[in-house]
């Protein structure tokens, strides 16, 4: 009888408590950031701007939907977002440009 818990005794085997400092993971957030930034700089430069614009702003819902750093989702989707139109602008005006312009 002596190995039961009694009542007024922790229960050993519970799990160990939480690191009490434990941080949300900010992968995600990050490389949409950077690549949000790269877009950004990169947006009137034909084809370039456009790719990299979608993929951060790809990246930045990808990286709401998984609970990463909200803010640093969020710039860097925002980058990409305009970095993405600019870059459809230069894009097309580039092709309008190869072809001729007798669009």
């Amino acid at each position: 009888m002596s190995e039961l818990p009694s009542r007024f005794e922790p229960d050993r085997r519970a799990s160990p408590p939480l690191p009490t400092n434990a941080q949300p993971k900010k992968g995600l957030a990050v490389a949409t950031l950077v690549v949000g930034i790269v877009a950004f700089l990169t947006g009137l430069v034909p084809w370039a701007g456009l790719l990299l614009g979608l993929t951060a702003f790809g990246l930045g819902i990808y990286a709401l939907t998984r609970g990463q750093s909200k803010v640093m989702a969020l710039v860097g989707g925002s980058l990409g977002s305009i970095a993405a139109i600019t870059g459809l602008i230069s894009t097309s005006a580039f092709m309008m440009l190869v072809m001729g312009g007798n669009a």
